[in-house]
């Protein structure tokens, strides 16, 4: 057995987690266990499709929600069958865990042993984002904002906060809502179309985003469908008004506000339009957003959906 950790561990915020995670599989004798460490931007993509192809039994990411998803495009982006992939699991220690949330995993390094023990994986869904003016293919496994969501990803990434993850996020969105200027857009999917003023839209895999708010509540990891969230021409006014129901996970009854499920979705827009998937910026609209059935196969509760 082989097992792989890649790890975030920037600017050192893991130096209290990583000794005794270390400890703890090599007094468990599992067999190999490797941890290879980030060192910049992106660098997972590449450390998870070099382990994808040397070849591994578990490869799990350390980190939040950026962490898992550079190590889900790596594994997509490697050589080997879909047959060969490695069991996927998470050590969620980011900012906001919220891929984690849904598929209801903890910190616990003992639950993770217990999963990779029993071999507790299911089959989830994934989202496939293509942009044809720049030819890039990026893949998702919680949910691709697009609109206000992807301006407060890029502006998330340029700066930190002292006051927590859930104040800088809350922050930047309420700067958003000052200076974002709502963009038209088009959606296109099958049997339905959606065209006007487009504050956000959540294509959802997962239920969470943005550290905790539950954006799509019905949605599911495996049932080979997104459900979309689309907030369209509304005031900062009404976000704050219904900012508590987003968090409890109540669906948001308003003219500006609707849901649809979908398995493949087309964006368009004249206006320069971003998009952001897991929380990192993408690039910008057109753009089609696509499922890939059970894709994968991940460490998790057997029990959650």
């Amino acid at each position: 057995m082989k097992i792989v950790f890649v790890v975030n561990n920037k600017n050192n915020r893991l130096k209290k987690v990583l000794p005794g995670l270390k400890k703890f599989f090599k007094e468990k004798r599992l067999g190999q266990v490797e941890f290879l460490s980030t060192e910049r931007r992106k660098h997972a993509i590449g450390l998870a499709m070099e382990a994808t192809e040397r070849g591994c039994n578990y490869l799990v990411a350390v980190g939040g929600d950026g962490t898992l998803h550079e190590v889900i495009n790596g594994v997509m982006q490697s050589n080997k069958a879909a047959s060969d992939y490695p069991l996927i699991g998470l050590l969620p220690h980011g900012s906001a865990n919220d891929f984690a949330r849904t598929a209801h995993i903890s910190q616990s390094v003992e639950e993770l042993y217990n999963l990779i023990q029993t071999k507790s994986a299911q089959g989830i869904d994934l989202g496939k984002i293509i942009l044809p003016n720049t030819r890039e293919v990026r893949y998702f496994i919680n949910i691709a904002g697009i609109g206000l969501g992807a301006e407060v990803a890029k502006n998330i990434a340029q700066t930190s906060s002292m006051l927590g993850p859930g104040f800088n996020y809350f922050s930047h969105i309420i700067k958003g809502f000052l200076k974002y200027h709502k963009k038209e857009v088009r959606c296109t999917s099958g049997s339905w179309q959606w065209k006007g003023k487009l504050l956000q839209m959540a294509v959802a895999n997962g239920r969470y985003f943005g550290n905790a708010i539950c954006v799509a509540p019905d949605a599911s990891l495996s049932d080979g469908a997104f459900q979309l969230a689309i907030f369209g021409n509304l005031s900062v006014w009404d976000y704050l008004k219904n900012l508590g129901n987003l968090k409890k996970g109540v669906t948001i009854d308003h003219p500006q506000v609707s849901y649809y499920n979908t398995h493949e979705v087309r964006i368009d827009s004249k206006d320069a339009c971003g998009i952001e998937a897991d929380g990192e910026y993408v690039g910008l609209a057109p753009a089609t957003l696509s499922l890939l059935p059970e894709a994968i196969r991940f460490l998790m509760p057997l029990d959650i959906q």
